[in-house]
């Protein structure tokens, strides 16, 4: 099944586009990764390669990458198949929110381990901070500083990130709170992209877009969305 099209330009100075990691053991496994860094699997691999090919059309001006391995070897696998090289800014900012004491666990370990926190989060609209990590208006905050980045380039640049960033990305640039972030649904290896326009505000042209996956691997692995990073 042949991958769908690209949103047409409609005389936008640029188009961000967003892509989440292939998948690792941990999001196979249903566990939060946060920031411990977990490589990507053979399928994950795959996943990237067939992204890769999708990307490969696109005059991008530059990459900008979160530092944890995969995201960066998803990274590796796209700009491969480039058919010019491009610059690739590796950035912390990008980094899948700290989840402190949850990482490495399912939501039901969470539930039993981190009640009252757990139930706080959830109250919360999944805005604090889990137990001993990172507050996730922070992580909107230096993910939203790299789309900024981003935008002012005025070409096309792609972001090479986690679940998290993306989504906090995603509701940086359409002017939503970041208690939103849990309604934007993204799988391994999915493609969203953002239309910056000098005469009005970004607008959202694509989201978890997985159709360059069904030839390569048929359907996308149950697990892309159900677990963070």
């Amino acid at each position: 099944m042949p991958a769908t099209v690209f949103p047409k330009r409609r005389h936008a100075i640029s188009i961000i586009y967003l892509i989440r990691h292939g998948e690792t053991i941990w999001n196979r496994d249903k566990r939060i990764q946060g920031q411990t860094d977990i490589p990507l699997t053979e399928r994950g691999r795959m996943q990237a390669a067939a992204l890769a090919v999708r990307l490969a059309s696109i005059p991008l001006l530059k990459i900008y990458t979160s530092d944890l391995s995969r995201a960066r070897e998803t990274t590796e696998i796209i700009t491969a198949r480039l058919p010019q090289p491009v610059p690739v800014l590796p950035t912390p900012d990008l980094r899948e929110c700290n989840y402190g004491l949850w990482g490495g666990l399912t939501y039901e370990e969470i539930s039993e381990r981190f009640a009252e926190d757990w139930q706080a989060w959830l109250r919360g609209g999944r805005i604090g901070s889990p137990t001993g990590g990172e507050d996730f208006i922070s992580v909107g905050k230096r993910a939203g500083r790299i789309f900024d980045a981003a935008a002012r380039e005025g070409e096309d640049v792609l972001i090479s990130a986690h679940r998290g960033p993306i989504r906090a990305i995603i509701c940086h640039a359409l002017g939503l709170e970041q208690t939103f972030r849990s309604r934007f649904f993204l799988t391994n290896c999915s493609l969203s992209a953002i239309e910056c326009h000098p005469e009005h505000r970004p607008r959202l042209v694509l989201l978890n877009d997985t159709s360059h996956l069904l030839g390569a691997l048929g359907s996308p692995s149950p697990s892309g969305g159900a677990s963070t990073a």
